[in-house]
């Protein structure tokens, strides 16, 4: 069993190293050899099979002839599993029934009341499209603001149907860029429909 004498000369010892590391630390900060790199934190979860499916230049997303402008003010909201596991085709076949979707050219087409379309889904891996037997971890979301009647409320239905998907399909909501959307960025996605519709009323003020 030590001595008290060995307990305070083990604890002597201690203080004397931090104290020396203390001042060497302090030395080498003062004289900038000691640099942090802080490097921004990503996700693990990086998706490889994503390719090129992107609505900016995906041809086979041409919306209807529009109306009003003729330039897209696209919104892009894509729904990732958490795990990557590929959603039960099935399942997503009779969600997107039971959601009043209509499947055109491989794709999920949701229309308004006036049958005019609101939004689409599409499945982001190559090829882009559903089929019978396809495999898929991801899919998009895209409506094109400025050929839609309400853009605020093409928004909000697209937002609403992806928590609705997500529940159901334990699913993660990512912008266009795949990464988890905010309440901020969704409101500024609104801020942004309501521009545009505040824009098409001027010019049609104009006209």
């Amino acid at each position: 069993m030590q001595s008290n004498f060995d307990i305070y000369l083990i604890g002597f010892s201690v203080l004397i190293f931090l104290t020396i590391l203390f001042f060497f630390i302090r030395k080498i900060s003062s004289s900038n050899d000691l640099k942090v790199k802080i490097e921004p934190v990503t996700d693990s979860f990086e998706i490889k099979e994503f390719d090129d499916v992107k609505l900016e230049t995906q041809k086979s997303f041409d919306f209807e002839e529009q109306e009003f402008v003729s330039d897209q003010e696209l919104v892009i909201l894509n729904l990732i599993s958490m795990d990557k596991s590929s959603f039960d085709i099935d399942q997503l076949f009779g969600f997107m029934n039971n959601s009043k979707a209509r499947l055109v050219h491989g794709f999920f087409s949701f229309k308004g009341s006036s049958k005019k379309e609101v939004f689409r889904v599409a499945n982001a891996l190559n090829p882009g499209t559903f089929e019978e037997n396809t495999k898929t971890f991801a899919i998009l979301m895209a409506a094109d603001l400025n050929n839609v009647e309400d853009p605020l409320s093409a928004v909000r239905e697209m937002v609403a149907f992806a928590y609705s998907f997500s529940e159901k399909f334990y699913a993660n909501i990512c912008d266009s860029e795949r990464l988890p959307i905010t309440k901020q960025m969704i409101s500024h996605i609104e801020s942004k429909a309501q521009e545009v519709m505040r824009l098409r009323q001027l010019k049609k003020f104009d006209q």
